[in-house]
Parts: C-alpha cells; structure tokens; sequence
C-alpha cells in the first residue's frame, strides 16, 4: 500500500512532538523564576488557586501585580 500524505504528516508530527516535549501548537513558553515564599502566603495561595480552579503562578502574578501597582512603588512601573 503506498504511503499516503496524512500518514506521512502523522509520522512527522509524531517525531517533531517526541523530540521536543511541548506542544506543536505553542508559540512560545513564557518563563519562570524560583522565589522564596513564606509557607502562610504560600498555603493561602494555593486555597485560592485551588478555588477558583487556576494555577498557582497566575494567581501568584496577579498578586504580585495588583501589589506593584500600590503607590508606593510607582517609580518602578516603567521598569522591566
């Protein structure tokens, strides 16, 4: 039976998600860092996350940006 296009693209894709571990479909994978968290902050963190059913690290971003936007900290805000 001859190899057929779809089967040949399957075989193709196949290999490219094998040999990357990530998702054929992704753009990019944005980045993380370590940080040093209390363990309170970081048990309340996960209640919250685990209650509204999102992940841990974008409840920690929202935080850690509704926290950056205090006025306190505004002479960082063009910083990146």
């Amino acid at each position: 039976m001859p190899s057929d296009f779809l089967n040949k693209v399957a075989k193709d894709a196949d290999r490219v998600i094998k040999s990357t571990n990530s998702s054929p479909y992704r753009l990019k994978k944005e980045g993380s860092k370590t940080a040093q968290i209390r363990t309170n902050t970081y048990k309340t963190v996960k209640l919250i996350a685990f209650q509204e059913d999102r992940k841990m690290i974008d409840v920690f971003d929202e935080l850690i940006q509704i926290g950056l936007n205090d006025p306190k900290f505004s002479k960082y805000k063009n910083i990146n």
